[in-house]
């Protein structure tokens, strides 16, 4: 449905996007993630025509935006709707904001009326059709910019930021008519968001925006288990994120020597190798003392010294000097059973299948 190839943006000397590629399928939600100013919002504007590249090409199905200059841009624009982070809101009636887009497409009063109607129902707004628009409550106006967009049914909608301004009942409301809305119209939906979890719940694929392009794309589950890089681990959530060498390796469990410590981690780089790995906090157990025999199957186990705690709701961040800094997720019961304090000796123990190991 949407192909996007080697687009480039640049806003006076600041390059923006540095060579976005991009396939998204028919009836798909793509979630875009990444920093604030990586050019998430730039992209959806240029496949909205809203701003045009200063290089490189959209395609929506087997059309071009940008090959022939605008002269596409008339019949390609009914294809495309986009609600964004900030909606604008008309002066009149919720029945008016609605069914603005309409007006400029030859559908008689009673088909207006009914689609509008049909719309404000799917949205959870039945009954507000003589409602002045500007007066309603935030969630209710990002409602009705939504439907604005529903009601004249394009194939494509983009979502810059659609919850970012919302309460969290708001936010379910909206996520729940971008479901409906995929289900029942089989719409392609891309959606710019900054709340990872609920990229997780919104996206059949996930891309990860950096540095004006689409540095890895995947499944969420691909995306937030299997990150590519380092910077996208710390990104995604991985308060362990390491470098390292591949100092020996039986071509599937390597021992990676890293800072003053070694640890097990599978990967088939070869010995010698630069390598980044990373291991999520709740992948890591703490011990208060050795264990009998050392780490049994879970292979790691390195010992250290306590050098902060941190409470953070239920659980306490540890943070632990092993060689390297590692950061530690316990319950507070936990913590509070053994007592764990500043400056006590440690043991962390994880699995070689807990490790993340990528190129460096």
């Amino acid at each position: 449905m949407i192909r996007v190839e080697d687009l480039q943006k640049s806003f006076g000397n600041n390059p923006v996007l540095r060579g976005v590629d991009l396939e998204v399928a028919d009836g798909e939600i793509f979630v875009i993630i990444g920093p604030s100013g990586q050019g998430k919002s730039t992209l959806l504007r240029i496949i909205d025509t809203l701003e045009v590249p200063t290089s490189g090409d959209v395609w929506i199905g087997s059309d071009s935006l940008y090959s022939h200059g605008d002269a596409n841009h008339h019949d390609m624009r009914k294809k495309v709707g986009m609600v964004f982070q900030n909606p604008a809101i008309f002066q009149g009636t919720v029945f008016e904001n609605v069914a603005y887009g309409l007006r400029y497409r030859k559908i008689t009063s009673e088909e207006m009326h009914e689609r509008v109607e049909t719309t404000l129902r799917e949205v959870g707004l039945e009954g507000y059709e003589k409602r002045e628009a500007r007066k309603l409550s935030g969630g209710e106006k990002q409602r009705i910019a939504f439907a604005r967009t529903m009601v004249t049914r394009p194939e494509i909608i983009l979502l810059d930021e659609p919850t970012s301004n919302v309460d969290p009942v708001t936010t379910e409301k909206i996520e729940e008519i971008i479901l409906y809305t995929r289900k029942t119209y089989n719409t392609t939906m891309i959606m710019n968001t900054h709340d990872m979890l609920q990229g997780q719940r919104m996206g059949d694929r996930i891309g990860v925006m950096m540095h004006g392009k689409i540095m890895q794309s995947g499944t969420p589950k691909e995306i937030f288990t299997l990150p590519a890089t380092g910077e996208i681990a710390r990104f995604i959530g991985f308060d362990n994120v390491f470098d390292g060498t591949v100092e020996t390796t039986d071509g599937h469990t390597a021992v990676i020597q890293s800072g003053n410590t070694r640890v097990y981690g599978e990967t088939t780089l070869p010995q010698g190798a630069a390598v980044t790995w990373c291991i999520r906090t709740e992948d890591m157990h703490l011990h208060m003392k050795e264990r009998p025999g050392g780490a049994g199957k879970l292979r790691n186990h390195l010992e250290g010294r306590v050098t902060s705690i941190g409470l953070v709701g239920p659980e306490n961040h540890v943070m632990a000097d092993c060689g390297i800094p590692l950061e530690v997720v316990v319950g507070w019961r936990f913590a509070d059973r053994v007592g764990v304090k500043t400056g006590d000796r440690i043991w962390v123990s994880f699995n070689p299948e807990a490790v993340h190991v990528m190129p460096r």
